[in-house]
């Protein structure tokens, strides 16, 4: 008998997932399809998602692909991380002398040798993969089967990517569930829904211009995309505050802010950033620190600043929004050296800040020493 597993995070599911289970239906010819989606997978961080979504959704995108498919939900019974041999293990409990077919996209193929028990694997189930493009082949020594053709590049990490920086959701997603993704507010669509209520449109649409610029920034220096992107549209959430507002928030919450004093009498709206890292966390539960320091840094900047600052600092100064002259330039600096854009993107920050006759923070220039003396 022959048994079809895919199994997955699926969050969400994507046109790429339903091209390889229906390749692979048509060139394995399974007698039933297993489909099952992952609870907590052993690699990724527990997805936000709820199971019974990402179930609900699967059912709808793989409507009609074979008629003998099961959506499992296995890994939601186990309750925590579950492994592929436990669910190899377990196929093989529920049918007699199953035959095993995983499958399983090229980018897992080449890292099955570092799962969990994969000799149990090798010895008990086939594997089959669906080449990306791009791939470059490293020969499997266990049992595999390629299906035939190219899929798409896609990944359920660049689709969250893509919803959580423009409030939209991509064609790569199957039209059926976007309905779901909608009324759920999954992937950020909440986020979109309260900038939009506190921002300005120009001010909101900076934001999202700003996480698209972070996302193209995040495959040079290799920063996730996901975590670019959520510093980027969430950097101006402060932004729609008044001065008096900012003063009175960072007071009733107790943010600190050096030389606050001096920022309330001279400048408040510098405040935006120490705001929007607090509403990052409080309203939005934003708990990575890279995430906060960048947003809380990305006006003023800071003396050890992350790759990440580095990349907020700069594409908030540069993005396609930006009409002055030297945005232009900043932006393909940025392309080609982080740290060189980053100093022009400082240079023509104080330069403005002078331009306006307004008052220079004491951060400002510290950065702006600091990166001189960097660069002899």
């Amino acid at each position: 008998m022959k048994v079809l597993v895919f199994g997955g995070s699926f969050d969400p599911v994507h046109k790429g997932h339903v091209a390889l289970l229906r390749r692979a239906v048509k060139v394995i010819a399974p007698d039933v399809t297993h489909v099952v989606p992952a609870y907590h997978s052993p690699f990724k961080a527990k997805s936000p998602t709820p199971f019974r979504l990402r179930m609900k959704m699967l059912k709808i995108a793989f409507k009609g692909i074979t008629k003998h498919l099961i959506f499992d939900d296995y890994e939601l019974q186990q309750g925590g991380k579950t492994y592929t041999y436990q669910l190899v293990q377990y196929l093989k409990k529920r049918y007699t002398n199953p035959e095993i077919y995983l499958l399983v996209g090229t980018d897992c193929l080449n890292d099955l040798h570092n799962w969990k028990n994969p000799q149990y694997i090798f010895d008990n189930a086939i594997v089959v993969a669906g080449k990306r493009k791009g791939y470059n082949e490293n020969p499997a020594t266990f049992p595999h089967v390629f299906l035939p053709g190219i899929f798409p590049k896609l990944s359920s990490s660049r689709v969250r990517a893509h919803i959580l920086a423009s409030g939209e959701i991509p064609d790569t997603v199957p039209a059926a569930i976007a309905p779901i993704i909608r009324q759920e507010k999954l992937y950020g669509l909440e986020i979109h829904d309260w900038l939009k209520a506190h921002l300005k449109v120009k001010r909101y649409l900076h934001s999202k211009n700003v996480a698209e610029l972070a996302a193209a920034l995040s495959d040079i220096y290799n920063i996730n995309v996901e975590t670019a992107v959520r510093a980027g549209i969430l950097h101006d959430a402060g932004k729609g505050f008044s001065g008096p507002e900012l003063i009175e928030l960072c007071r009733k919450h107790k943010i600190k802010v050096p030389f606050f004093e001096d920022i309330c009498l001279q400048e408040p709206s510098l405040l935006h950033s120490y705001v929007s890292a607090w509403l990052a966390k409080h309203e939005f539960n934003v708990k990575d620190k890279d995430v906060l320091n960048a947003i809380t840094e990305h006006t003023l900047g800071s003396l050890h600043m992350s790759v990440l600052s580095k990349m907020l600092f700069v594409a908030d100064i540069s993005s396609k929004d930006r009409k002055y002259k030297d945005a232009f330039v900043i932006r393909n600096l940025a392309l080609q050296d982080l740290d060189t854009a980053l100093l022009y993107a400082a240079n023509r920050k104080l330069l403005f800040t002078i331009d306006s006759q307004k008052w220079l923070c004491p951060l400002g220039i510290d950065l702006w020493n600091h990166l001189i003396k960097q660069a002899k």
